[in-house]
């Protein structure tokens, strides 16, 4: 009898024993060194466990520390303990405008909505119509929010969730999650007086707790005697190394797993994991270019043209390209941030008499970070 080409001989899972432990989406039945955020979010949304109203919250702190998966860990919790509650998360990458976002929510409310055609003040009129009719209490999670085109949209959005409760008895509950601590300050004044938020911060990690978390998922992820002793230590290590990004190190691991499975290897090395790093990297830098301001874009552009290039040569560049150039000690300070976010890096190299000055290398792909400066 034929074997299929996906079937696996028994004994030939030497290395996963359940991957979906690593996934970015994953979200575990405990969270560890969490217990304090843990217990704020926990304060912000019992009202409803209770028939009252939440807190709205706004959750920040860097790329990696929990933010979102402690969200979705607690509201998880609290649909499971009552069945007043039910979330809706959205990610503001992929629902960036005030109208993506009203027709996701109105579709939750099940609202019914043409898939074109409709303007958005429509769709907020639906969504209305379908508050009345729901016998839950909505939690909305936008994650990522300052990814919305900018601060207006952002307040004008905020503002018709919070205005609801001007048509409707009923109420959104709101989790906002961003990685600027500054974002809330940056809408309008009727919004962020409306908005009353519970505020709570995410801080890194550190080695060790990035170690531990580490452990604790490749003890449900891996088989016995599948990693290599080294591995765990030095993935934590190179996440706290990325400012203590926990999500990194995970990642890292999955896919050094699934590079040594590819190699049919008995288990994951550490260079499976090298191999890893350069691919996560990669995609993580990326991703933070959408997080940039126009200066620190304008700044990325040149030395992604231009790679490498000494300091000065790119400060010239950059004058000559604004109307308005900032000052050479602005423009290093967005070199140091682009440096954090591992999009760039900076060598101090000697210039013979010249003396010194720093060489800024991309960190990855021309090409990519053009695209998604363009994108």
């Amino acid at each position: 009898m034929k074997r299929n080409i996906f079937d696996k001989a028994e004994g030939e899972d030497r290395i996963f024993k359940d991957e979906r432990y690593l996934y970015p989406e994953f979200v575990p039945e405990r969270l560890s060194h969490r217990d304090s955020e843990i217990n704020s979010l926990v304060y912000a949304f019992n009202p409803v466990a209770k028939g009252g109203k939440p807190h709205n919250v706004f959750v920040t702190g860097t790329t990696g520390t929990g933010k979102t998966v402690s969200v979705k860990y607690v509201l998880n919790e609290l649909e499971e303990y009552s069945d007043r509650a039910k979330k809706l998360y959205l990610n503001c990458f992929e629902y960036n405008s005030r109208h993506a976002i009203l027709a996701a929510i109105a579709n939750f409310l099940g609202a019914p909505l043409p898939r074109r055609g409709l303007a958005t003040d429509e769709i907020y009129s639906k969504m209305l119509e379908a508050m009345k009719k729901v016998d839950f209490f909505p939690i909305i999670i936008l994650d990522e929010i300052d990814q919305i085109m900018n601060a207006t949209e952002s307040s004008n959005l905020l503002y018709d969730l919070l205005r609801v409760i001007e048509y409707q008895r009923n109420r959104f509950g709101l989790a906002i999650i961003s990685n600027d601590p500054a974002f809330t300050a940056k809408l309008d004044s009727r919004v962020k007086s409306s908005l009353a938020e519970e505020t709570v911060v995410f801080n890194p990690y550190t080695p060790i707790q990035i170690k531990d978390i580490l452990k604790e998922r490749a003890n449900y992820a891996f088989q016995r005697s599948a990693l290599s002793e080294e591995v765990i230590p030095v993935a934590a290590a190179h996440a706290a190394k990325r400012g203590g990004d926990a999500r990194v190190a995970i990642e890292a691991l999955w896919k050094a797993g699934r590079e040594a499975e590819r190699e049919n290897a008995e288990k994951v090395e550490l260079k499976h994991l090298k191999k890893a790093f350069e691919l996560v990297d990669s995609v993580s830098a990326l991703k933070h270019v959408k997080e940039l301001d126009n200066n620190e874009k304008a700044v990325l552009k040149i030395i992604a043209e231009f790679s490498p290039i000494a300091s000065g040569e790119m400060y010239e560049k950059y004058c000559a390209s604004e109307k308005e150039p900032l000052s050479q000690r602005r423009v290093s300070e967005f070199i140091t941030n682009l440096e954090k976010r591992n999009l760039v890096s900076a060598a101090l190299i000697s210039m013979g008499n010249k003396g010194k000055t720093r060489q800024i290398s991309l960190t990855t792909s021309k090409e990519a970070v053009l695209k998604e400066l363009t994108d």
